[in-house]
């Protein structure tokens, strides 16, 4: 089956960002830009911002005659909005020259444009479907993945007796350093579990605010799960081997009690490393 909205969501998320990059690259750089480039950032937001409307539209379409207007309207005109605030700092720095208090400013309406936009994403529903991966597609496989992880707000936990070195390359390369983050696996060996992700595992808990690696036994825990913020999911082979043969992947019990026993599984462990 296949999670179309959670597509549509990722799609608009990617969209966005390749929208908006113009205007990220310019806060990023180190000089202070002159105001021309700031006026051709927002042009190019502005010229390609119609399209994005149409993806936003996607999203908010659920049948023929179910369209969620209010949501929709809300997340259309998050650009806008945006392009409104700047473009009055623009014409102010005009008249005082203030490069460093444009950016300044520019910089926090970028980083309230992002906020919003993640906020009101959520009023759009995503219902989480199972799903059958096909063998030999590894690639299709991690991009369903990663669409679980594409709004995460507060925490990524996975549990995964032969946890490899890849989850780290394939799933935590592009999330926030403010995420809580908890690596559950086994003893292992030079290939998976603890001691086959130390090394990579020191560096991730010098960067990420809030991460552990955690060691169980391997009696407790067998099935792999991934919980994004409050919702779980399940999954056969490790995430590393998704899609190479037949794969099931999808929501498992989120309940209370599920998460409870998730939450038992990592009190029992050791914890590995912390930052």
């Amino acid at each position: 089956m296949k999670n179309v909205k959670a597509q549509q969501r990722d799609k608009l998320i990617m969209e966005l960002g390749v929208l908006i990059q113009p205007f990220s690259e310019l806060l990023e750089s180190k000089d202070l830009p002159n105001i021309g480039r700031y006026r051709v950032a927002c042009a190019k937001i502005q010229s390609g911002d119609a399209a994005w409307r149409k993806t936003a539209r996607e999203l908010a379409t659920f049948a023929n005659d179910i369209f969620m207007n209010a949501e929709f309207q809300k997340i259309a005109h998050v650009n806008e909005g945006f392009l409104r605030e700047v473009g009055g700092y623009i014409n102010e720095a005009e008249k005082t020259s203030d490069l460093a208090e444009l950016k300044t400013r520019c910089n926090e309406a970028f980083d309230n444009l992002k906020k919003s936009f993640y906020e009101l994403l959520e009023h759009i529903p995503v219902e989480w479907e199972p799903e059958i991966f096909p063998a030999n597609t590894p690639f299709t496989s991690y991009l369903r993945i990663k669409e679980t992880l594409s709004t995460v707000k507060t925490r990524i936990h996975y549990f995964d007796r032969y946890l490899k070195v890849e989850f780290f390359y394939l799933f935590l390369k592009d999330v926030s350093r403010g995420i809580e983050v908890r690596l559950v696996t086994t003893q292992g060996n030079s290939q998976y579990g603890v001691n086959g992700v130390t090394y990579v595992s020191e560096l991730v808990r010098k960067e990420f605010k809030n991460y552990q690696l955690i060691e169980v036994t391997p009696h407790d825990i067998h099935d792999r799960n991934l919980r994004v913020d409050d919702q779980i999911f399940s999954l056969g082979p490790g995430i590393d081997r998704a899609g190479m043969a037949l794969t099931n992947f999808g929501p498992s019990d989120s309940s209370i009690n599920a998460h409870k026993e998730l939450d038992v599984i990592m009190s029992k462990g050791n914890v590995i490393h912390q930052s």
